[in-house]
């Protein structure tokens, strides 16, 4: 069983050797799918849009492929480690192959706190990135990248705690990108999923799609 997925079997990935990216994301399943929560700080309004239910996640091959990975990772630990290590190397090979850059993001559809396990320090060459709702989060590698991403239980204290602590925002609007937001420029994060060459500070905008596009929690910003 693999654990991370390629270009090929995920659209986040689309384009990524056009922008000399070789590029991997691993995606896991939710605590009401697999037992275990694996998004401490999910909210009622991301979980109502979550990519977990979106696309690919709705087939029953894909979802139960996500709940052994899952349930792996937390009954056997060691075990899917030493797996997604070697997974990672696998992209550093491809990427060197095609003198493309190695990147990973490990939660597609997940809020783990990677950077308190060990391998995360021993990959210097492969750039991680990932969004998060914990906005505490800090003292992390150099090549793991966080993009704070902002819920309607997002307070002002919240955004600044992220902002100090070194995270842009992503904000998902209804149906434009303004200009600025919360006083910073806002880039459009629809264009790629390479949140690690944003300008810092900035906004990163994200449209509602989906279900999103009905949401009335506060979650998508309606201008």
């Amino acid at each position: 069983m693999k654990l991370l997925g390629f270009a090929d079997s995920s659209p986040k990935l689309k384009g990524a050797e056009a922008d000399g990216i070789e590029g991997a994301i691993m995606y896991l399943a939710s605590h009401t799918q697999s037992g275990f929560n694996v998004c401490a700080s999910a909210t009622k309004g991301c979980a109502d849009v979550c990519l977990m239910v979106q696309g690919r996640g709705r087939m029953d091959s894909v979802r139960n492929a996500r709940i052994r990975k899952t349930r792996m990772y937390f009954e056997q630990r060691e075990k899917f480690l030493d797996w997604l290590v070697k997974d990672i190397a696998s992209v550093e090979r491809r990427a060197i192959k095609k003198n493309l850059d190695p990147v990973v993001r490990l939660n597609g559809t997940s809020d783990i706190r990677w950077e308190r396990h060990e391998f995360m320090y021993g990959l210097p060459d492969v750039q991680f990135y990932d969004y998060t709702k914990h906005r505490n989060r800090k003292d992390i590698p150099e090549n793991y990248q966080l993009t704070f991403s902002r819920s309607e239980e997002s307070t002002t204290k919240d955004l600044d705690t992220a902002l100090n602590n070194g995270m842009n925002i992503a904000v998902v609007f209804q149906k434009e990108l303004p200009e600025t937001w919360y006083g910073l420029p806002v880039i459009d994060g629809t264009l790629n999923d390479w949140r690690f060459r944003d300008p810092n500070p900035c906004i990163v905008g994200l449209l509602a799609k989906g279900s999103a596009k009905k949401d009335t929690s506060g979650f998508v910003v309606i201008q």
